[in-house]
């Protein structure tokens, strides 16, 4: 008895000894791709893409226009953001079929080519700065959703550990500020903390093995998930009789093996994972992220032209609001928690109280991204500031608040493919920003990609008010409603 209980003593702390390492990790090679603007000055300076810059002779003096290569810029950190988001359905079945672990040695691969690239970098491989961008973003995108699973480790603890992570990545952005700020130093080059971001690769190897687990009977950990208390439970999926490509043509057959039915079957039907991803609350959340992540990935990469526009092209002073702009991400790691523990008050008082928690918050955050919409259409000095405020507010709010109703209202055996789902239809949908782009390329004229961007998130208004007109209803019963668990929850 005596054994048994230092055994899961020591059990319990190698959990909260792997998620403070996954903290860590996840706030260095996660999701730095957004706080990508701050090396625009510096990759500049090294050359890259300078061919896209001109010469002009204007009054007896020669003026330079390196709109061109900005653009390149910009159109690299696109590709990432996009690419951050796009893949995660895919790594969401891989995780549910193989595991965490073995998606995380892929991603290891990914962060090793994606930050070589950078290493490598000169001006006559500028090309390499695309290959940068898009696999540095495949490999944050698994180190975050492989981190995700560890979540089902912990049972009352599980919303504020989840929220942490979400913050956690949330501020990993500050790290291309920080490379600027030495390498203006004349502290080490681009390429010297490229090659330190590469051997960081160390950490994931490791925690891969000794905090994440595998389909696979070899060096698994010694303890497993905390299953909900369902009704039923599902046998482990037997990945080793079908092959990869009937994984993906067949998706979310795999999730559910002890029920022979066709995957067509189970869509009509509504049978396994697919109760969840037709339920309307869910397909509003998805689609509420997708809009309402567009006014924050558009300004991600319209921010340094913007501010070095408004401030009479003076670098110094946009690199200044630049690394403001990714410092201020530091927020996110006590705003998402924050956000986190709000979703989650009072919830155990049942299904009511939780709509009603869930309608206030995506009101508020649809508000604060209404707000940034109207600012950014201004083209002044005293906008800055207020833009930078509400990108943060925006960004955590949305990102922590809807992954945290995905977490809370649907089974978190399901956590990774439905998190995978909601973030590559945001990804597919975040496309339209290569034609925002252009819209942007005069600032003065700016305004109109911010009105379309306006009308899509004045559009997402349908989903609180669905949200409020289904808690009215709730309030209306003349009984109070059987408590819902997560498994039977359908609006």
């Amino acid at each position: 008895m005596t054994a048994d209980t230092a055994v899961t003593g020591t059990h319990v702390y190698r959990k909260w000894i792997g998620f403070i390492w996954l903290f860590i990790e996840v706030n260095i090679a996660s999701m730095t791709i957004y706080g990508f603007p701050a090396l625009f000055e510096v990759l500049s300076t090294y050359g890259i893409f300078d061919s896209y810059c001109h010469s002009s002779e204007v009054m007896n003096a020669t003026d330079q226009d390196c709109s061109g290569q900005t653009q390149q810029y910009q159109d690299a950190l696109t590709l990432g953001i996009i690419f951050f988001n796009i893949p995660s359905m895919f790594i969401g079945i891989i995780i549910d079929a193989w595991g965490a672990r073995f998606m995380k040695l892929i991603g290891l691969l990914f962060h090793i080519i994606g930050w070589l690239s950078l290493a490598l970098l000169t001006s006559d491989r500028s090309g390499l700065l695309y290959v940068h961008t898009l696999f540095t973003s495949l490999s944050g995108k698994i180190v975050l959703l492989t981190s995700y699973t560890t979540c089902n480790y912990f049972s009352k603890s599980r919303p504020i550990v989840f929220t942490l992570l979400v913050g956690s990545s949330s501020a990993a952005s500050i790290w291309y500020s920080v490379f600027q700020s030495i390498i203006n130093k004349n502290l080490l080059t681009l390429s010297q903390l490229s090659y330190i971001w590469l051997s960081f690769g160390a950490l994931l190897l490791l925690s891969s093995f000794l905090f994440f687990d595998w389909k696979f009977a070899v060096l698994n950990l010694p303890y497993k998930f905390i299953q909900e208390s369902t009704s039923t439970t599902t046998k482990q999926t037997n990945g080793t009789d079908k092959k990869l490509f009937c994984r993906l043509v067949c998706m979310f057959d795999i999730l559910d093996p002890s029920v022979e039915i066709k995957w067509y079957t189970k869509i009509r039907q509504r049978t396994g994972i697919w109760e969840h991803l037709t339920n309307p609350l869910y397909i509003l959340a998805v689609l509420y992220l997708s809009f309402l992540m567009i006014p924050n990935s558009l300004l991600s990469v319209t921010w340094y032209p913007w501010v070095y526009f408004i401030n009479n092209n003076d670098k110094t002073v946009a690199d200044r609001y630049t690394f403001a702009l990714n410092m201020s991400s530091l927020s996110s790691i006590g705003l998402c928690p924050i956000i986190g523990f709000l979703l989650t008050l009072r919830t155990s008082r049942g299904y009511k109280q939780k709509l009603l928690s869930v309608s206030i918050f995506q009101t508020c955050t649809w508000i604060l991204n209404v707000v940034l919409c109207v600012v950014c259409m201004f083209v002044q000095t005293g906008v800055i500031i207020p833009a930078l405020v509400f990108y943060n507010l925006g960004r955590s709010c949305i990102v922590a608040g809807t992954q945290a109703v995905v977490a809370t209202f649907f089974p978190h055996k399901y956590l990774g493919t439905l998190i995978g789902v909601m973030w590559t239809i945001t990804g597919a949908i975040t496309c339209i920003q290569y034609a925002l782009v252009r819209l942007i390329v005069d600032i003065n004229e700016s305004w109109r990609a911010w009105v379309i961007v306006l009308v899509l998130v004045v559009f997402m208004s349908c989903h609180w008010i669905h949200l409020w007109v289904i808690y009215v209803k709730e309030t209306r019963k003349p009984t109070p409603p059987k408590p819902e668990t997560s498994e039977n929850l359908d609006v």
